[in-house]
């Protein structure tokens, strides 16, 4: 595995920088990151480039065993650009434009930015792409964060105008599809067509609250963003794959914070990377991301770009809290057992200056090496002696399917706001299968489905017909697919199906959807689960779509006028089984049916027993079973095992008890096993 830091050379004095690479040599890590915003040091005039002082601290590492990623600084562009090319400043919703004095401030569409990323990337690539001491390069710098992908300059205005007619070719066709009769919006001409002025992007203030636009425009607009921000991206990965044949990424922030779609962006990249800031106090690190991640770029590793290092301030003022002893450690080898392949700490040493001044890092201000420093030297030593096992590779026969589309609309027009967030959903559904003992991957709706025994598809809000097809052929072939509520409510243009719901799949689950409402504290009503082995109770919860059809009720209600009613179906369609969830059930019964979906299907879960905040993760390797434990209880715990275990890092074996420490992990692998 790659471990490290990210490390600002261009920030440091001599006798600093002299005194940083003595510590990053002695820490025993092998990776760091270097250069995102260092565009003015790069080329501190037009067209003059200086990299000495990026070469010598490359060399330097490079001699001592520790490799470079590179970064393109297009986040930062420098002052001479900005005030030679006005034009080229990021417009938000508002109409305000971004001034030069802090980050991300760029238009990605501008024709000139663009010819200028172009360039600084060339001479990167050149001066870095073959080195012996690089391993990779990074692009730009969390694209679109702090609210800076959603551009309405000029530019943007009349690219957009473009997309629009380039999709639906006449304008009649358009506002047919979209509905634009609705409140009397028709278009005579695309030219007219604006960017919306509502946006559902993170961190961006609405110009109008309550000003409610077309739907159809709306999901474009996020569709034209995100192609937007991809174009931008592989200008500057195509200059890159011709000079290098090291791996190009970008980092990625969260899901879809930024609202890019990583499954399309990543094509042209040759792995997935993202940055992640879980804490680390007393708290399970949701691994919902690192599955999220391996299903970007199917077969590929995954790379962690920046990672939590400490507490105490934090960018935005309110500050962190440290981690917990050992939380550092922990949480680096359950990256690396979820199949990371790079993992560095944002950031070395903290900032005495600048935005992000002193701001948690592996290393104080003062160059002190302390427990966080030393925590890391042991993690890096740990991660040497786990190298054996790293190729081991993941057998899970459940999925849980995820989709833009469906997000960036359920955003658009919520449902049950702010109560429901559809990847939250997806992610809870993750968590409850692992908690029964079942990994699953995170997939996207063009993902094979054949290799799974059990597919999840949380609330489908948008489908095609293509779509439709293949979960029914999914289900025909003989798999088990369980589908939630707000399944193929709306087309590829976010208009409402006006057939029966769930539109073109009626048949496949054997229900029809006869009415839907939100579900609050007030409306709450019993739903009772009678499963092949259990049977259970649990409130309703998020949405009710109250079904009707000639399916197996799984789940009923027992109370209010939706006494009797089906909430909670299966259906047997072709070799396989579609089932229904009309509404959302509390953890237990959620768990019951999740598990005994599972069974039906002929998995079998862990013999080593997962629990609420012990996370187990199975890997294959040589046919031999390992699984790793990390113990999030907050203390000290004892996890069973149904078979005997062998302690890969201690040599003991584990009958039936596996104790562990507060924030400890244990990877162990089946013993004697055939």
């Amino acid at each position: 595995m790659q471990y490290g830091v990210a490390y600002y050379p261009e920030h440091k004095s001599d006798g600093e920088l002299d005194h940083d690479m003595e510590l990053l040599t002695a820490s025993g890590i092998n990776t760091v990151r270097m250069g995102e915003f260092a565009w003015c040091r790069m080329e501190p005039e037009e067209g003059k480039y200086d990299f000495e002082w990026l070469e010598e601290s490359v060399e330097r590492l490079g001699k001592a065993g520790i490799r470079s990623i590179i970064c393109t600084p297009t986040a930062c562009p420098p002052a001479w650009l900005v005030h030679r090319h006005p034009e080229m400043l990021y417009v938000d919703n508002r109409g305000k434009k971004r001034p030069f004095g802090g980050r991300r401030f760029y238009c990605y569409n501008n024709p000139v930015y663009r010819e200028y990323s172009a360039k600084i990337t060339e001479e990167i690539a050149k001066r870095f792409g073959k080195s012996p001491y690089v391993s990779g390069f990074q692009i730009d710098n969390e694209p679109a964060q702090e609210a800076s992908g959603r551009c309405h300059c000029p530019v943007c205005r009349k690219k957009f105008s473009r997309w629009m007619e380039n999709k639906f070719k006449t304008i009649r066709e358009y506002n047919r599809r979209s509905g634009n009769i609705f409140w009397g919006q028709d278009y005579e001409d695309f030219d007219q067509i604006k960017p919306p002025v509502n946006t559902i992007e993170v961190s961006a203030w609405q110009d109008m609250p309550v000003y409610f636009e077309n739907p159809t425009l709306r999901l474009e607009f996020e569709r034209f963003s995100s192609r937007s921000q991809i174009e931008y991206q592989n200008i500057q990965a195509d200059i890159l794959h011709r000079y290098t044949d090291y791996p190009v990424t970008t980092n990625g922030t969260g899901l879809a914070t930024n609202s890019i779609d990583y499954y399309e962006s990543t094509k042209n990249l040759d792995c997935y990377g993202f940055d992640y800031y879980p804490g680390l106090r007393d708290a399970a690190v949701d691994s919902f991301p690192y599955a999220f991640a391996r299903g970007v770029k199917a077969g590929k590793p995954f790379w962690v770009m920046e990672f939590m290092s400490g507490g105490g301030h934090r960018f935005g003022g309110s500050g962190r809290v440290q981690p917990n002893p050992g939380a550092l450690k922990q949480a680096v080898i359950q990256s690396f057992a979820h199949g990371a392949d790079m993992m560095l700490h944002f950031q070395f040493r903290t900032f005495p200056f600048g935005a992000e001044q002193l701001n948690y890092a592996i290393v104080d201000m003062d160059g002190v090496p302390r427990r966080r420093y030393y925590e890391m030297q042991d993690t890096a030593k740990l991660l040497t002696q786990l190298a054996p096992v790293e190729r081991a590779e993941f057998s899970n026969q459940a999925a849980v399917c995820v989709d833009y589309d469906s997000h960036w609309a359920l955003r658009i027009k919520p449902v049950n706001d702010p109560d429901f967030q559809y990847l939250d959903y997806a992610g809870r559904m993750y968590r409850i299968l692992a908690e029964r003992g079942y990994n699953s991957d995170v997939i996207s709706y063009d993902a094979d489905f054949s290799k799974y025994k059990l597919l999840v598809l949380p609330a489908a809000f948008i489908t095609s017909g293509a779509f439709q097809m293949k979960l029914r052929r999914y289900v025909e072939n003989g798999g088990i697919l369980l589908a939630t509520f707000l399944t193929s409510v709306k087309n590829k243009d976010n208009v409402g199906y006006t057939e029966t719901l769930p539109a073109g799949l009626t048949d496949v689950f054997g229900v029809s959807v006869e009415e839907v409402e939100p579900i609050f504290a007030g409306n709450q009503n019993q739903v009772h689960l009678t499963l092949k082995d259990t049977e259970t109770d649990s409130g309703d919860g998020m949405w009710c779509d109250l079904l009707g059809g000639t399916a197996e009720a799984l789940g009923t209600y027992t109370s209010d006028y939706k006494k009797g009613a089906m909430i909670v179906s299966k259906n047997s369609f072709g070799k396989g089984k579609a089932c229904y969830l009309g509404t959302d059930l509390g953890e237990r019964a959620m768990g019951e049916l999740l598990a005994g979906l599972c069974r039906e299907a002929g998995m079998a879960p862990s013999p080593v027993r997962a629990e609420k905040n012990v996370e187990v993760v199975h890997r294959v390797l040589d046919g031999h079973d390992y699984y790793y434990i990390f113990n999030f209880t907050a203390g000290d715990t004892v996890v069973k095992t149904e078979v005997p275990v062998y302690d890969y890092l201690k040599g003991c074996v584990y009958e039936n008890d596996i104790p562990m420490e507060r924030n400890g992990f244990v990877l162990v692998k089946r013993w004697r096993q055939r």
